[in-house]
Order: C-alpha cells, then sequence, then structure tokens
C-alpha cells in the first residue's frame, strides 16, 4: 500500500450524478470512471483536475463511461475496462484491460478486481492505495443474470449508494410485476444491457413465456450469451441464448414488451410511447432511475405511466452489509442524495460517513 493517497471527488457524492473520482498516489494520478448524466446535460467539471495517467472504467453505462469525449481535458490518458467494455469504447482511443476478475498493475498501483452484478463487463476496483480503497462503480447483489464476486477489506469504501435508504428487496416487489404482467399489454423502457435481460428472463422462470423485444434488447441479449458470457450467471447463459433467438419482435400492443431506451427519451422506447401516450393502453412502466425532463418523468408525473422500481443497486441492507464485510472505516456513499447522510451515519457506524470534499486513504 502506498504512504500517501488522496481521494476527491469530481462528481458523484451528495446527489445523483456522473461518476468521476480522482485518485492520487505514489506520484499517480488515475480518474476513476469518467461519466455523462443520467440527467441531461450533465457533466462532470474536469477543468481543474489536472493530467491524470490514467482512467480505470468500472462499466460501461454512459453515467459512468459517456464522457470519454473530455479525455483531452485530462492529458488523453489511455483508459482500462474489461475486454467487454473495452469493444464499446469510442474508435482511436488508447486502452488495456482489467480483469473481470483478478488483478493487474495501473501506473504501479495493483488493482483488483471483481464482476459487480450490474452489466456486461462490470467490476468493481479495490485499489492498493493508502489503506486500500474499494470502489463499487455500481453493484447489484440480487441479479439472476449478473455475476457478483463479493470484494475483500479496505479502510475507505467509495461504495453505490443509489437508492439511499431503501431496503426492499426485489423479490418484495414482483407481486406488483406479476399485476402488471398478467394485466397486459404493457411497455416497459428499458436499458437494453441493463434490467432487460433480468425482467425477460424472470418472465421465462415465472411461466410468463417470451416478452416482446426490440432490436436494441434482442442484440444485448446476443452478445452476453455469447461474447460477453464470462460475466453471467452459468445457469442463465443458455436461457438467454434462447431469449435471445426466439423473442418475438415488438411490433404491436400486446403482452410485456422490453424496448430501449430507458427513459424513452430515443429509441424503440421514444416511437412506442409516442405512438400510445395518447391511448389507454398498453400500460407504460418505468423501472430505474428516471430523469428530469424526459418522457419518463413527464408521462409518470401526469399519471399516464407508473413507476415500479426494478432493483439493479444495492438496497440498504446490502450497503451495510458490504461496510461490515470490508472493515472500512471511512465510508462514501456515492450516487446518492446527501439527505441521507443521517441515516446512513447510524446504519454505517462506528464508520465515518463523509459526502463531499477530499479523503486521505
Amino acid at each position: 500500500m502506498s504512504a500517501v493517497a488522496k481521494l476527491t471527488a469530481i462528481s458523484g457524492l451528495g446527489a445523483k450524478g456522473p461518476a468521476c473520482f480522482l485518485v492520487e498516489a505514489d506520484g499517480a494520478r488515475l480518474l476513476l470512471d469518467l461519466g455523462y448524466g443520467p440527467q441531461p446535460g450533465l457533466w462532470p467539471d474536469v477543468s481543474d483536475v489536472g493530467r491524470v495517467d490514467a482512467v480505470l472504467l468500472s462499466h460501461g453505462h454512459r453515467d459512468h463511461a459517456g464522457a470519454l469525449s473530455l479525455l483531452p481535458r485530462v492529458g488523453d490518458p489511455p483508459v482500462y475496462a474489461t475486454d467487454i467494455v473495452r469493444r464499446t469504447l469510442p474508435e482511436g482511443l488508447t486502452s488495456f484491460t482489467l480483469p473481470l476478475n483478478g488483478a493487474r498493475d495501473v501506473c504501479g498501483i495493483t488493482v483488483e478486481t471483481g464482476r459487480n452484478g450490474h452489466a456486461p463487463g462490470g467490476i468493481w476496483l479495490n485499489i492498493a492505495v493508502g489503506e486500500g480503497l474499494l470502489y463499487t462503480g455500481d453493484i447489484s447483489v440480487e441479479s439472476a443474470v449478473y455475476a457478483y464476486d463479493p470484494p475483500g477489506p479496505a479502510g475507505t469504501l467509495l461504495m453505490d449508494a443509489s437508492y439511499g435508504t431503501y431496503d426492499t428487496a426485489l423479490g418484495a416487489s414482483l407481486a406488483d410485476f406479476h399485476r402488471l404482467f398478467d394485466a397486459g399489454p404493457v411497455l416497459l423502457p428499458v436499458p437494453p444491457a441493463g434490467r432487460a435481460p433480468d425482467i425477460a428472463l424472470h418472465l421465462v422462470r415465472s411461466g410468463r413465456g417470451l416478452p416482446h423485444i426490440d432490436d436494441a434488447v434482442r442484440s444485448a441479449l446476443t452478445d452476453l450469451a455469447g461474447s460477453s458470457r464470462d460475466c453471467l450467471r452459468p445457469e442463465a447463459t443458455a436461457e438467454i441464448a434462447a431469449i435471445a433467438k426466439e423473442a418475438p419482435r415488438l411490433d404491436g400492443p400486446r403482452g410485456v414488451m422490453l424496448a430501449a431506451v430507458a427513459d424513452a427519451s430515443t429509441g424503440e422506447a421514444a416511437r412506442a410511447v409516442g405512438r400510445w401516450q395518447s391511448e389507454a393502453m398498453p400500460a407504460i412502466v418505468f423501472t430505474g432511475y428516471v430523469p428530469p425532463d424526459t418522457p419518463a418523468d413527464r408521462l409518470t408525473r401526469s399519471g399516464r405511466a407508473r413507476y415500479v422500481r426494478w432493483n439493479v443497486h444495492p438496497r440498504l441492507r446490502d450497503c451495510i452489509d458490504l461496510v461490515r464485510r470490508s472493515g472500512a472505516r471511512t465510508v462514501l456513499p456515492a450516487f446518492g442524495d446527501a439527505r441521507h447522510v443521517d441515516p446512513w451515519r447510524a446504519a454505517f457506524a462506528p464508520a465515518v460517513v463523509q459526502v463531499g470534499g477530499r479523503v486521505t486513504l
């Protein structure tokens, strides 16, 4: 471990925002993620960051990897990511591989990784600086599709706290989904490689048959069962492949329909919402974060759409378990609203909770 190390939150602490964190240790300067959004037009402010030596990506979702156009402002450093994520990066970037589960040296610093249970090629990073820094990126322990590797100990935990103090297990929400699925037809705008595979797999396993899917969802499912299968739970691979091959096209308001993108701002979800928003059916249900000033926001506020959460981030009890498992003495709850700081402090004690500024590791 390095003797002196510092962590600075450029963006991602105190509110829902793009992931971007600066680690300084042993003369090396590393950015953990470089995201955009999830609110439209929200970029991390890297104007005072200066030159960095490498960018390490936890996964490829936009709010963690969508601001790579800013790389020239921080010295055009190489990007480190899993091979699954590297295949999705813009052409022309210099990139190197991080393992799905393993360790490698980055600028003289050992970085241990494990699968995050949340996204294709997604990983957490346990960085050998100070007393140890565990950056979870986004994680989920409830996915039936994505594998999750429990991380080891670290003195500082930079943790996915997207759900604040929400503590309801996915299983407890399934009755609400089953009523919607069985009433049909219902449109679920989804991230194609996020909630879509989990929802599709649940439909099949619960005896409700195949969903109707758009091309983006089918492509994501095909990739998951093929070149990205190492990030899946082994028992799910064949089922995901079968869904990708056999699920009917989304070509009308029937059954359970899965279409990208999640906030219905673009893609087939946007086109479907445009066709059906003024009609009583199908039901429209959003299942994840609803960014302001998007169709998802407008439709839920007007009552035309419903919101029912499908967990893809850790519940409060999962966060508590991770604090205890890691033995962290300092916890930085990322991607959640700072209004939860008092409940977090009570839940994570005796660890110290910090929601902004610079931390000595």
